[in-house]
């Protein structure tokens, strides 16, 4: 059965590479390969062993390409901004649109999980014995922030790190008050910045056969038995995820960027669908600035909003699924919630997105620090982990989307969104 599954996706492979040849777009094969990988999985469930390799393959290269395009990328934006003042006001309207996200994302929480009542007369037993995920000090999550050893955090793709000594070279090219003598690094940094994007270019057009492979083999191991007792939060998870990625995210592009959203809801879904797929905020980052940059934003605040939007804000892990654990607890446990405690809910998911940043195994760190802030038994959130690596399927996304939303309304709201190219 694994040999015939692969066969089975080797022939999609075939259909896929027809349909490029014939000229369809790209985005309706990566949604043909999303129909079919689920398809597949669920013909072919429990034997996608000889599958998920094409998958991980896809996955591994995007993830080794992050961390140089990332570096490249930010002391170009940096440099290219020209004084500090630039930067800040880029770096401030970004982190702005971001905390929107995450704030809109647990309400929308909220209001789902009231609305689907997840919690109320569930029968659960607090496991007592679970190892409980460790959350790191506050002032080592500010120390982890800067670099210490910067090749390590290259190899270990740790971004933010990154995203921090990229931008310091960039101030300290900015500094330099003989520009002429750093045009040679500059010059290199610009080339390189180049030559990354093309290897971005290269890599995503294998998107479809990656999708197809990663969601067949997502959808072919799911255990079903193990995530039917949770399945109403599975089912507020994605509703919740979706919702914001579909619809809330329209709404601030139009308020906050005073755009017609839709293309934008067109042309980021390859992106949205590979980071649905790859399950990689990080990961995903090549896409998410690829697809900016072809709508119209600038390189600058594209590659900016996308490498800050998978550490900070991230509605997705940081909002809606510690909200969602928050209210079944709260419903299991017959506890009165009012609108103080809900106010101080939107507070604490909105801080700790960026107290975590970075931090490996973000959603359950992230919800580990809100249960742990709101006084709630920490033990919920391993309660969840039969379902968890599901939904991470929609959280991942949302970020995504998120991150790729905070880059266009930047750009329209500094007035450098290529209006023609984004409403071509």
């Amino acid at each position: 059965m694994n040999w015939l599954a692969l066969l089975s996706v080797f022939v999609i492979f075939g259909l896929l590479h027809y349909m490029n040849k014939k000229g369809v777009s790209f985005l309706v094969r990566v949604l043909t390969a999303t129909f079919l990988g689920g398809v597949i999985g669920l013909i072919f469930a429990g034997h996608t062993e000889y599958v998920q390799p094409i998958g991980r393959i896809y996955a591994n290269l995007l993830r080794a390409v992050v961390t140089p395009l990332l570096l490249f990328s930010v002391i170009k934006t940096v440099v290219s901004l020209n004084d500090l003042e630039s930067l800040s006001s880029i770096g401030g309207r970004t982190m702005a649109a971001l905390s929107v996200h995450n704030v809109l994302g647990t309400i929308g929480a909220i209001v789902f999980s009231l609305l689907f009542n997840i919690g109320s007369g569930a029968n659960v037993t607090i496991p007592t014995d679970a190892e409980i995920a460790e959350v790191p000090a506050f002032t080592d999550t500010i120390i982890s922030f800067f670099p210490s050893n910067f090749i390590g955090h290259m190899a270990e793709n740790q971004v933010l790190p990154v995203i921090v000594f990229a931008a310091l070279i960039g101030v300290a090219i900015l500094l330099v008050d003989d520009r002429e003598s750093v045009a040679p690094f500059v010059s290199f940094i610009e080339a390189g910045d180049k030559v990354m994007f093309q290897l971005v270019s290269i890599v995503t057009k294998f998107t479809p056969y990656a999708v197809l492979s990663l969601i067949a083999n997502r959808i072919g191991t799911m255990d079903v038995e193990s995530m039917q007792s949770l399945l109403i939060v599975l089912v507020t998870a994605f509703v919740a995820t979706f919702f914001h990625s579909f619809v809330t995210t329209t709404g601030i592009n139009a308020v906050l960027g005073k755009v017609n959203p839709m293309p934008f809801l067109k042309k980021f879904m390859p992106a949205w669908l590979i980071g649905f797929s790859t399950q990689s905020s990080t990961g995903a980052i090549p896409a998410n600035v690829e697809a900016q940059t072809k709508m119209g934003v600038p390189d600058s605040v594209a590659s900016f909003a996308a490498s800050i939007g998978s550490t900070f804000g991230m509605p997705g892990c940081a909002a809606i699924w510690p909200t969602i654990i928050v209210m079944f607890t709260v419903n299991a446990m017959n506890i009165n919630y009012g609108i103080t405690d809900y106010l101080q809910l939107i507070l604490i998911c909105l801080l700790v997105s960026a107290g975590t940043a970075g931090v490996p195994g973000v959603a359950t760190i992230v919800a580990t620090s809100v249960m742990t802030a709101l006084g709630l038994p920490v033990e919920m959130v391993i309660l969840m982990t039969p379902i968890s690596a599901i939904v991470d399927m929609g959280r991942t996304a949302t970020n995504v989307k998120a991150a790729g939303s905070a880059g266009l309304v930047v750009a329209a709201q500094t007035d450098a969104l290529d209006k023609d190219l984004y409403y071509a």
